[in-house]
């Protein structure tokens, strides 16, 4: 029975016998005890020779112990409120996602439905997708369908109402709803903050459940506001990024990064640069298959040159959005004027789905953090898959890990929430397709724990289990380090400072 536990502080010391305990670095296993208290690793000896009066003991049964992951690209209280909402993630037509509408339809005032995604659907049907579709369905309640990555989404005639007149890329026509208004439509169509409330509570479970303990969570003041008043439901760390409207009211308040404490913390701003391939909006040189559409830049270069210039002078780290070669270069090209030597305040670019010779060039020189998601891979890059059939032989050249880390770019893993699950995003590294990307298991898996510590400057704190960095753990029922074991492989516990947040089985006592 699954199980969710524990309180968030550690209330009496712990020790772990026979633990497993991983080194991804050295790719080695030691045996040892772990001393937790207070939230932290206080000790760490080989084998047993470890005692102490009233502490709680747990014997690990020569399971293997790795640091617990770091999901360094999420939209969780976006994905909770989305968990309380009409999944459309199993469907595997267009029909199939209207029925599905359909059958909620008497439930809901407003049916808000998220996650279809065209590239599992059995034929391509996305074009027959608009408002008058969804009118067949209701022409008097307000119907929503969001696109998995939600940079698209269609809506019907009466939903269509409530989009104000300011926003762009708003086919109205067809209902077809891009980028800022798809992906700001919880403040058109707001949720309760009663869904808030839940939403933190239900998408920390999750993603405790997975594995994860730490987040690099892309946010908004509402949400944030959410996330403080349930913090001690919120069963792992935070690290929040406001999103770029935000960013000169943040540099008004005098805020600066790593404002917060070790559960909740400001890290900085995130831009959107461009769009997604899903929705066909990342920015490319050259067109996307079988159209002329190159895909939308969203921030213009003078405008993004001042955005640099206010966060190094604030001292923000900057998140950046750029999936598409154009987008990237364009990026790159005010970043490499302004952004000092070593990248002293570790920007970072996220997605970097296809990447020219000459921009993995300016990557390394500069320094910067490339923050990616091998679940793309997984879901979407295997042969005669979705990036195949609108990318062409480009999609070959996506997703290259292997090539920035030879470089010596530092890589992190995240999932952006499509779907969260380290061990399901691992996959798509360790099995990827073309060699540009492979990894082997014990690098994939420290990309995914160690490597996201680096980009918020907690690399003393978290993802590695040594005495002084946070109990944050995860208990694996087989050898991390053997690459066959990667699809058959459970969690059997989750750790956040030094309490058991998860369980497979019976809970410990704690």
């Amino acid at each position: 029975m699954v199980k969710l536990i524990g309180k968030r502080n550690q209330a009496h010391p712990l020790v772990l016998r026979n633990a497993k305990c991983v080194d991804f670095a050295s790719r080695r296993l030691n045996t040892s005890t772990l001393l937790i208290e207070k939230g932290t690793i206080s000790k760490k000896v080989t084998g047993r020779g470890l005692r102490i009066e009233g502490g709680i003991e747990h014997d690990l049964k020569g399971r293997y112990v790795i640091p617990g992951f770091i999901d360094a690209h999420t939209h969780l209280i976006p994905e909770g409120i989305d968990m309380q909402r009409i999944d459309l993630s199993r469907c595997r037509s267009l029909d199939d996602c209207l029925q599905k509408v359909t059958a909620n339809l008497k439930s809901a005032e407003i049916a808000f439905a998220s996650k279809w995604d065209d590239a599992s659907w059995r034929t391509n049907e996305m074009e027959a997708l608009t408002r008058r579709t969804l009118d067949k369905v209701s022409r008097t309640k307000p119907i929503i369908m969001r696109r998995i990555c939600g940079h698209y989404a269609v809506v019907n005639t009466p939903a269509m109402k409530y989009i104000p007149p300011h926003w762009k890329i708003v086919d109205r026509k067809n209902g077809r709803l891009y980028e800022d208004v798809a992906l700001n439509l919880n403040d058109i169509f707001r949720p309760t903050a009663e869904m808030l409330a839940n939403a933190v509570r239900l998408a920390t479970e999750k993603a405790v459940r997975l594995g994860i303990t730490s987040v690099h969570e892309i946010s908004k003041p509402r949400y944030l506001q959410a996330l403080l008043k349930e913090r001690e439901k919120a069963a792992l760390r935070f690290s929040v990024y406001l999103t770029r409207k935000y960013h000169n009211h943040i540099v008004q308040t005098g805020l600066r990064a790593g404002f917060g404490d070790d559960w909740i913390r400001f890290a900085g701003t995130k831009v959107f640069v461009d769009g997604s391939v899903g929705a066909r909006t990342a920015a490319l040189k050259d067109p996307f298959q079988r159209t002329r559409k190159r895909g939308k830049m969203l921030v213009s270069k003078s405008r993004l040159k001042r955005l640099v210039s206010s966060a190094e002078e604030s001292g923000f780290q900057l998140m950046i959005h750029s999936i598409g070669d154009r987008a990237t270069e364009e990026v790159l090209s005010v970043l490499r004027s302004q952004v000092p030597k070593g990248n002293p305040l570790r920007h970072r670019i996220e997605h970097l789905e296809l990447l020219s010779d000459e921009s993995i060039d300016t990557l390394a020189k500069i320094g910067l953090i490339a923050s990616m998601q091998p679940n793309f891979v997984r879901c979407w890059q295997n042969p005669g898959g979705f990036y195949e059939r609108v990318m062409g032989p480009r999609y070959q050249r996506m997703n290259c890990y292997k090539t920035l880390l030879n470089r010596n770019i530092k890589v992190i893993f995240g999932s952006d929430c499509m779907p969260m699950g380290p061990l399901y995003g691992l996959y798509g590294a360790v099995a990827h397709p073309f060699d540009c990307g492979r990894l082997d298991v014990a690098c994939a898996f420290r990309l995914y724990t160690e490597a996201g510590a680096y980009a918020t400057f907690e690399e003393k704190k978290k993802g590695k289990l040594l005495p002084g960095y946070f109990a944050d753990l995860v208990v694996l029922d087989r050898n991390p380090l053997d690459e066959e074991n990667l699809s058959a492989m459970k969690i059997d516990a989750v750790m956040v400072g030094g309490v058991f947040k998860y369980r497979r089985n019976a809970p410990p006592s704690a």
